[in-house]
């Protein structure tokens, strides 16, 4: 087979399974239940879609959560989600419809949290080159929280510890202000205030980091590059910063340097199934099937059920191989791990197909 006929190959079979199945979608939101609490973090039930929105909670000192607490998705015409975060304060709403979408995180000690998520129309997701369809990943939102202000107004300058340590007053209060805009859903006012505390001190890392977050929640991957790039000079072993800052690049089609920052993300942290899965899908869009292979299979050995997406794209690779049992594999494990995919219908119908090749 040649190359551009095995590229066809690949195009065809990766448009085949990517199209949506309407009617199972809305037979899905009919049967989902409203709130589903999980333990683990992680809810891959959704609502028939394919995106995610995944995150952390951290203390404003940047430390990571450490217990579990409530997270509710809410969204208009879909229901609302509920997880439990896990021990790392992580989180993972999946299967997600494009939308809007609102992060609501309650409790007795801290602020109200409303993070809004905005998910794009699949169109407007498309990608060019590789053959490879639009793009689903994950979107990603950090979350810190805050004390109460009226019960304990004075409580702040206690859990700021060393993250805000000897930042000038002015600028910790407007990051206060960007993080209460954030959210409130207000991104535009939050990179205004983000900037304007960043003038004050040109070395607020976090300041930095959540300037490219509110910049990647405004769909602008290219105006997040430079806070993320500035924030992860002053803190180098940032693993999430890392992470978020090869999503932009990625987003921005700046591959090779996308790849790279992947690799640093796996150099801190090895067992990443984010970095292997990106890894994977620039491997892809290069035509590298093989390296691309590879990497996914990583991401499905240390993501689990987390990585349905990585079975759906090696599906892909083992149709255009002509592997067919070893792509209706893949397929089966995809629906498996994401019932109310959108494009469920459809890919038990190419799994039918891909049963009766010989």
């Amino acid at each position: 087979m040649s190359r551009s006929s095995g590229s066809r190959t690949l195009s065809l079979g990766l448009r085949l399974f990517a199209r949506c199945a309407f009617a199972a979608a809305l037979v899905a939101l009919a049967c989902a239940s409203a709130a589903r609490a999980q333990g683990s973090g992680v809810d891959s039930m959704g609502n028939g879609g394919k995106h995610s929105i995944r995150g952390r909670i951290f203390f404003p000192s940047g430390r990571r959560m450490d217990t579990g607490l409530k997270i509710r998705l809410e969204s208009t015409g879909f229901g609302d989600i509920t997880v439990i975060s896990d021990a790392n304060g992580s989180f993972n709403f999946q299967s997600l419809r494009p939308g809007t979408y609102t992060v609501v995180i309650e409790g007795d000690d801290f602020e109200t949290v409303r993070e809004q998520v905005t998910i794009d129309s699949d169109s407007s997701m498309m990608r060019g080159g590789g053959g490879v369809p639009s793009v689903p990943r994950p979107y990603t939102v950090q979350i810190y929280l805050q004390p109460k202000r009226a019960a304990a107004p004075s409580a702040r300058p206690g859990i700021l510890n060393a993250a805000l340590a000897g930042v000038p007053k002015p600028a910790v209060e407007l990051f206060y202000k960007a993080l209460d805009s954030m959210r409130d859903g207000h991104n535009d006012r939050a990179v205004e205030q983000l900037k304007a505390a960043i003038e004050i001190d040109h070395d607020f890392a976090l300041a930095l980091n959540d300037l490219g977050i509110a910049y990647m929640n405004l769909r602008q991957p290219d105006k997040a590059l430079e806070p993320l790039r500035a924030a992860l000079k002053l803190t180098p072993d940032n693993y999430v910063t890392l992470t978020t800052y090869g999503i932009a690049l990625f987003d921005s089609q700046r591959l090779a340097e996308a790849e790279e920052q992947f690799g640093k993300a796996l150099h801190k942290n090895h067992a990443s199934p984010t970095a292997h899965y990106y890894i994977g899908l620039i491997r892809l869009k290069r035509h590298d099937l093989d390296g691309g292979e590879k990497e996914l299979k990583s991401a499905v050995t240390l993501g689990g059920g987390e990585m349905a997406l990585a079975h759906y794209y090696l599906g892909g690779i083992y149709w255009s191989r002509h592997e067919y049992k070893q792509a209706a594999d893949e397929l089966e494990t995809y629906l498996r791990l994401a019932p109310n995919a959108e494009d469920a219908a459809k890919t038990r119908a190419t799994i039918k197909e891909l049963r009766a090749r010989k």
